[in-house]
């Protein structure tokens, strides 16, 4: 009776012992299976992505034309920014050159305060030029509203900073010689600031300022 026994105990465990190897086989199948799907399903999205960019050689060739369009336009706008500052700093240059010719036009004249009784200041400036003229040589008359009137005012003009239309005139006359005369003038309005201004004539070219006092 116990050998029957023992060998039903027997009989048992060896079915368990089949069962077990059974579902580890499965499992093992499973596996295998299983990364064996993942392997080739990577492989043909890798194909797949491939073949599309072989197919498509035209999208390609876009992406790549607006990457060298963009960076062209980069390039561009580099050159533009660049030609900008050179015109900036070019006509930063050509206002400091004027600046400083400026500066030396009022460097050559020479002004001295209270030169003598009833003067507050005297200048003179070698830069003063002709006004021009379309006359020979000058007239002796004095004759106001003639060429010469008109002529000797705008030399006065120059040196006083005073327009002629904007000037009025206390006295014009002879300082000497034909060539050389001498007006007493203030701007129009305001006769409390006058000026004393000697002309002289340059053949060929006309008047010009030669002293510039301002009055007391």
């Amino acid at each position: 009776m116990n050998n029957n026994r023992s060998s039903r105990h027997e009989n048992k465990e060896k079915k368990v012992n089949r069962l077990y190897n059974l579902l580890i086989a499965v499992v093992a199948v499973l596996i295998v299976f299983v990364g064996g799907t993942m392997i080739l399903g990577n492989k043909d999205k890798s194909d797949n992505q491939a073949e599309t960019t072989q197919n498509n050689p035209q999208a390609n060739n876009q992406k790549t034309d607006k990457t060298a369009k963009k960076d062209d336009d980069s390039s561009k706008d580099d050159q533009a920014t660049d030609d900008q500052s050179s015109e900036d700093d070019q006509s930063s240059e050509d206002d400091q050159a004027t600046d400083e010719e400026s500066n030396d036009s009022d460097s050559q004249a020479e002004v001295e305060k209270n030169p003598e009784p009833g003067v507050a200041e005297r200048k003179v400036d070698p830069s003063w030029d002709s006004v021009g003229t379309s006359q020979d040589a000058p007239a002796a008359t004095y004759k106001k509203g003639s060429t010469d009137w008109n002529e000797m005012l705008k030399a006065v003009g120059e040196g006083s900073g005073i327009s002629p239309s904007n000037m009025t005139v206390w006295r014009l006359g002879n300082n000497g010689g034909v060539g050389k005369a001498v007006a007493t003038v203030s701007p129009k309005g305001n006769s409390s600031t006058k000026y004393r201004v000697q002309i002289e004539w340059v053949d060929g070219e006309g008047w010009k300022p030669a002293v510039v006092d301002k009055l007391q």
